[in-house]
C-alpha cells in the first residue's frame, strides 16, 4: 500500500468473536449483560462484514472459545469453511492491493485442555485447514504450563499451528487469574518453536508487567482491548520496545467497535511501514492467509 494515506489503509482485525446465526442473539445478549457493555454489532459473520466494510477492514479473524471439551468437534466443523487454508481468494503478503476486495471472515480453531484424544483432535484441526487455535485459560480453567498441555504445545510446534492465547486479567473473572506475562514467557522458553500470540498486549490489566517481561521477546502481541483502556504513550512505548513485526492489530469485536479501534490506532505516530506490518502484513504471514 505504498503511497496511500492513513485514511486509505485497509487492515486485518486479528481478534474478533463471532457465533452461528442460530445462537448469536442469545450468546451476545448474555455476554453483554455479563460484561456490562453493549456490543458493537450482533456477533454474526454478516454483522461483522457490515462493520468491516464501514471501517475499511479487509479481513476479520474469528477466535472461537470452547468452554466444554465436547463442544470442540462441532464448533470446529462449523467454522471449517472459514479456515485459512480452505478460505477462497488467498491473499499475497507482497501485494497489499489485494486487500481492497470486500470484507471477509476467516476463523481459527478452538480446543479444550480436557479433550480426551488430544492428538487425534489436533490432527483433525490440521486436516480441516486451520492455522491457529484459540485458548482462554479463564473460561477453560487451566494454566499454560500445566504438564497435561505439553503434548498439545509439542504437536502445535511441530505442525506450525499458532497458539492464540487470552492473556492476563478478565473483566468477568476475579483474581488470581490463570495466566500472566511471566507464564507466557515461560511457555515460549519451553517450546521455542511454538508461535504464540498473547492477546491484549500480553496481559489485560497487567500491562506494566507485560511491558517488562514480554516487550522484546519472540512472542506476538495483539492490540485488542488496549485502546481506551491504557494510555497511548504506553502503547507506543510497547511497540517501540517490542518491534512492529511482532504486533497484530485487533479489536476484540463485538465487545469493542472495530472502526473506533482502527481510528485510534491510525492516530498513533508510527512510521508507515510499521503501520502496514501491524495492520495486515504480520497477520498475512503468521496465519498463512
Amino acid at each position: 500500500m505504498e503511497g496511500k494515506t492513513e485514511k486509505e489503509y485497509l487492515g486485518i482485525d486479528a481478534h474478533v468473536h463471532l457465533y452461528p446465526n442460530g445462537i448469536a442473539e442469545k450468546v451476545v445478549k448474555t455476554l453483554s449483560e455479563r460484561f456490562g457493555n453493549a456490543p458493537s454489532f450482533d456477533g454474526t459473520v454478516e454483522g461483522c462484514k457490515t462493520k468491516d466494510a464501514a471501517a475499511k477492514i479487509a479481513i476479520s479473524i474469528n477466535l472461537p472459545v470452547a468452554t466444554k471439551p465436547d463442544s470442540v468437534g462441532h464448533t470446529n466443523e462449523f467454522w471449517a469453511p472459514y479456515a485459512p487454508r480452505r478460505a477462497s481468494a488467498a491473499l499475497s503478503a507482497r501485494d497489499g492491493a489485494q486487500l481492497e476486495s470486500s470484507p471477509r471472515v476467516v476463523s481459527l480453531a478452538c480446543f479444550h485442555p480436557l479433550v480426551k484424544n488430544k492428538k487425534e483432535e489436533l490432527a483433525r484441526i490440521v486436516d480441516l485447514g486451520f492455522t491457529g487455535i484459540k485458548f482462554h485459560p479463564e473460561y477453560q480453567l487451566f494454566r499454560f504450563n500445566d504438564s497435561a498441555m505439553d503434548e498439545v504445545w509439542s504437536f502445535m510446534s511441530e505442525r506450525k499451528i499458532v497458539a492464540y492465547l487470552h492473556a492476563g486479567g478478565e473483566r468477568v473473572f476475579q483474581p488470581p487469574y490463570h495466566s500472566s506475562p511471566k507464564e507466557i514467557l515461560r511457555l515460549k522458553e519451553r517450546f521455542p518453536k511454538l508461535e504464540i500470540v498473547a492477546a491484549h498486549l500480553g496481559g489485560f490489566g497487567m500491562w506494566d508487567e507485560a511491558e517488562e517481561v514480554l516487550a522484546g521477546s519472540d512472542v506476538y502481541l495483539d492490540l485488542s482491548h488496549t485502546f481506551f483502556w491504557m494510555k497511548d504513550e504506553q502503547i507506543m512505548r510497547f511497540i517501540g520496545k517490542h518491534g512492529a513485526r511482532k504486533i497484530l492489530f485487533g479489536s476484540d469485536a463485538p465487545w469493542q467497535d472495530p472502526g473506533s479501534v482502527l481510528k485510534a490506532f491510525l492516530k498513533l505516530d508510527l512510521a508507515p511501514e510499521n503501520k502496514k506490518m501491524i495492520l495486515y502484513e504480520n497477520a498475512l504471514r503468521l496465519f498463512s492467509l
